[in-house]
């Protein structure tokens, strides 16, 4: 399915970051102000990236004075893709085993895709398709105490709930060959929790909390050569295309 997006933003004449939830193939930037002012002084009125045709940081721009605008290419501080966390939806852990123990201790390693997001102490995560401990599936859990073996990419965790509470699993079951079984990551949060030497336990949560990186971020970043000076307005189209077209 194609993807469409667009908007009015007022500039600020700093660089600015849109989210999208895409990387589009073509992003187009229309400068009202500048196209409204018909002034003598060159400027923007126009900028457009293309995808595989336009290097990331370039755009090609349309200058404007009082007559008809000039085409060049912009070298820098045009439009830059962003994708971090493009993936993210995506980001899946293989569980190899859960210990039985106060807190469960768990075993995984990477299954997909090449770009997951590396473990780190704070995420919070669901799992599924456990046999034996099936009590643990479908609930949300927050990894603490991480380990890495052998250099990775097989990580151990303590399992804690997500109000920072140790996850006993010594009379839950025992955990039996799972093929299915998985982690998925949900959350990210830019401060690691503060955690217990000794015993792991969550002292302080990640903050902030919540789940504001469960899509991760993708888009653009539109340099200061496309976005005016500031107080212009400005109106963007962001185009993905798909076989079946925009």
């Amino acid at each position: 399915m194609s993807q469409y997006r667009n908007g009015i933003i007022t500039s600020t004449g700093a660089a600015v970051s849109l989210n999208l939830g895409f990387v589009p193939d073509r992003f187009t930037i229309i400068n009202k102000t500048v196209l409204d002012a018909a002034s003598a002084t060159p400027a923007v009125g126009k900028s457009e990236w293309i995808n595989g045709i336009v290097a990331s940081d370039k755009a090609y721009i349309t200058t404007f004075t009082s007559g008809a605008g000039v085409v060049t290419l912009l070298a820098s501080n045009g439009v830059t893709p962003v994708n971090s966390g493009g993936n993210w939806l995506n980001t899946l852990y293989t569980i190899d085993t859960i210990s039985n123990a106060n807190p469960g201790i768990v075993t995984v390693s990477t299954i997909a895709p090449t770009n997951s997001m590396t473990l780190v102490n704070g995420m919070t995560f669901t799992i599924s398709g456990v046999n034996g401990l099936v009590g643990l599936n479908t609930n949300r859990y927050v990894v603490t105490g991480l380990t890495i073996v052998g250099g990775g990419p097989t990580y151990t965790f303590n399992l804690y709930d997500t109000f920072g509470n140790p996850v006993n699993t010594t009379s839950s079951g025992t955990f039996t060959t799972s093929p299915n079984a998985q982690m998925d990551v949900i959350s990210y949060p830019p401060t690691a929790p503060v955690l217990n030497a000794t015993t792991g336990q969550v002292i302080t949560p990640g903050q902030p909390a919540g789940n504001q990186y469960d899509t991760g971020f993708a888009g653009v970043t539109l340099g200061t050569g496309v976005v005016g000076a500031s107080t212009n307005i400005l109106y963007w189209e962001a185009f993905l295309e798909t076989p079946t077209g925009y």
